[in-house]
């Protein structure tokens, strides 16, 4: 085909130049997750969906580079129009077939006695409205009592007022004890903890004691509306999950410019900033490595248990008491699920790239994501790299275990040189255990309780 036009396409003409980008800036992602080869086989493999997401960074667009590569395999307008309307993209296949397409009706149903998702009407999976990925956050405080931040939609606040105890803190006040939001990192003098896509962390001291103030900013693409759901979703699941493993949330601030949550502070900060040795903090040892995975997957075991998938495990979200507990942070992209063995769809793709199962690319939502983003975090605890290094090959670290059953390595050869105290049968232990969260097929991967049992046979 030419370019999309007004008067829309040939289902059976070939697919040329392709249409112009379209929908979410993630979207794509999606359709390539769904797109196949003519054995049926996925025809982009994570690494493909990486370097198209690289041409972000070059100033081109990767949804332009993926459907101009799908396009060399003479698939026609009819096909696009099918893989777009399988996966919601009705817009854009309406303007290429007018014809094909029947635009949905909205309703909305109950997910639970507590909240209503809107729907569509349609033969897909249940598909809910998402927000964007964020980073992680520390934190700690006291003040007076509140129920629900009048900050929240009317709808959430009735929700939550007799299922949150956390303390209302006044805007003026963290101002006040954060030294003015000082946006100076804390090693140059100032207060500032780290920053993500929703706002800027803090450091504070209240009543004697270390706190974090996350304070939410719309700083890329993101709206009003998202930051309300950012805090609203933050506040409803640490109301509901409290675990020696999960940062602890103390409260926040409705009543100033910009929202706040105030969390306990982890002194250690994150697992990600530990493993490099930033600011000349010593390596952690194999023996402690251990003892962080074990915490941490004791943690996400919580939120299974609790029909809680969190959507952004990584090391960032990792972070460290002064005795190197973990506890995992960052709960605004998590997501409760009705029955835990239902898959729900998503129209948003977020989370973190590099840590991402095949199926969170095409947007599904499952606990299964959760012990593949784990299974990143067991190679970083081995190997002390990064999982993305655009300076090393392979880039991404998940890579590493294609290298090594092609037998073009060991994973002795990856073990981290700042380790001193590590032996090769535990080091495999858990390389074995990574193996295994990262499959490519979700139901290969092991449940979390099953994580946990291998865990604990690692001798340490």
């Amino acid at each position: 085909m030419g370019r999309a036009g007004g008067g829309g396409a040939s289902p059976g003409q070939p697919m040329g130049r392709p249409l112009s980008p379209y929908g979410a800036a993630e979207g794509w992602k999606k359709l390539a997750a769904d797109i196949t080869d003519p054995s049926g086989e996925n025809r982009y493999s994570q690494m493909h969906i990486r370097r198209f997401e690289a041409f972000v960074q070059m100033g081109k667009s990767p949804t332009c580079e993926l459907l101009y590569d799908w396009g060399t395999t003479n698939c026609t307008v009819g096909d696009l129009v099918d893989l777009l309307i399988r996966n919601q993209f009705l817009a854009p296949a309406r303007l290429l077939v007018p014809e094909a397409v029947r635009m949905p009706q909205e309703v909305t149903l109950p997910l639970s006695s507590q909240e209503t998702m809107p729907i569509h009407e349609k033969e897909l999976p249940i598909q809910e409205k998402e927000v964007a990925s964020v980073k992680p956050v520390l934190a700690q405080s006291t003040e007076k009592q509140h129920s629900a931040p009048s900050y929240l939609s009317q709808e959430n606040s009735s929700s939550q007022s007799s299922n949150t105890d956390f303390h209302s803190f006044c805007f003026h006040d963290l101002e006040t004890v954060t030294n003015n939001f000082d946006v100076r990192p804390e090693s140059a003098g100032g207060n500032k903890l780290g920053e993500g896509g929703f706002g800027i962390v803090f450091k504070g001291y209240i009543n004697g004691r270390n706190v974090a103030v996350k304070k939410l900013i719309a700083m890329v693409d993101v709206s009003v509306q998202d930051l309300k759901q950012q805090f609203d979703q933050e506040i409803k699941i640490m109301a509901k999950c409290k675990h020696e493993n999960l940062v602890e949330l103390l409260g926040f601030s409705s009543d100033g410019a910009q929202p706040c949550l105030v969390y306990e502070y982890m002194p250690n900060g994150s697992l990600l900033d530990r493993l490099a040795c930033l600011v000349g903090t010593p390596p952690i040892s194999w023996n402690t490595r251990c003892k962080i995975v074990q915490g941490t997957a004791n943690g996400i075991n919580f939120l299974h248990e609790n029909n809680h998938i969190h959507r952004d495990i990584k090391s960032a979200n990792i972070l460290l008491t002064d005795t190197y507990m973990p506890k995992i942070s960052d709960f605004g992209l998590a997501r409760a699920s009705v029955t835990f063995t239902q898959t729900i769809m998503t129209e948003r793709i977020v989370g973190t790239a590099a840590y991402m199962a095949p199926e969170a690319l095409r947007g599904e939502i499952t606990p299964k994501s959760d012990i593949f983003s784990f299974g990143v975090v067991l190679l970083e605890i081995i190997t002390g790299l990064p999982p993305v290094d655009e300076n090393r090959e392979p880039q991404l670290l998940l890579s590493i275990k294609d290298e090594i059953e092609d037998e073009e390595a060991t994973i002795e050869d990856y073990v981290d040189e700042k380790m001193s105290d590590w032996d090769a049968p535990s080091v495999h232990k858990m390389y074995s255990i990574a193996e295994k969260c990262l499959s490519e097929k979700k139901n290969r991967r092991p449940d979390i309780k099953m994580v946990q049992q291998h865990l604990q046979e690692i001798k340490t």
